[in-house]
């Protein structure tokens, strides 16, 4: 019986903590976010589409369309554009930009290139890993309403070692490559 008892506890504990984590806390809450993007964007038929935590966007390429979701108040709100309504993209990088890993607002656009750095720190001599906070892809629309949308590709500090660094470039390099022939084509 003690067993049992012992037994049915520390499931319990188990059950509790797992629930409890932070962490798991976390990462149901982007999984939500994450649901109620695509949720967002499912009426639009897609030939491909993307979605995170933060963005979801799609593209139907025999319509020439592309639909691009962002969060607003808690919400998804979608805008669907055609082909010939976007007018520009880029790749905008956030650097942390101190050793105390606080933001100082520099913005440095990468059009798709360093994928992995290193900075020497001046006062000890020592390599440091660059971290990124931020890297969003800037669609830019023919569009006095919406001038532009940010789809947030990481939102989190990392460096630009990590797997989750690489992965996001690996991704907003391959929309970055699909928006910008639309704006060739179009123009």
């Amino acid at each position: 019986m003690l067993k049992i008892v012992a037994a049915v506890a520390a499931c319990g504990f188990v059950v509790f903590m797992l629930f409890n984590n932070r962490n798991m806390k976390t990462y149901n809450h982007f999984m939500k976010r994450k649901k109620s993007l695509e949720e967002s964007i499912k009426s639009f038929t897609a030939t491909q589409q993307y979605a995170n935590q933060n963005m979801a966007i799609a593209v139907n390429q025999d319509e020439k369309k592309l639909c691009v979701s962002t969060m607003k108040n808690g919400s998804p709100v979608p805008v669907v554009y055609h082909y010939n309504d976007v007018i520009a993209c880029e790749v905008i990088e956030y650097k942390v930009t101190d050793t105390n890993n606080q933001v100082h607002g520099q913005k440095v656009i990468n059009i798709l290139g360093d994928s992995v750095g290193k900075v020497i720190d001046g006062h000890s001599g020592k390599e440091e890993e660059e971290r990124i906070n931020r890297i969003d892809l800037k669609i830019s629309f023919n569009d006095p309403q919406n001038t532009f949308v940010l789809a947030n590709f990481l939102l989190w500090e990392v460096s630009k070692d990590s797997e989750e660094y690489k992965l996001a470039s690996k991704d907003i390099s391959h929309w970055y490559g699909i928006i910008n022939n639309i704006v060739k084509k179009a123009s």
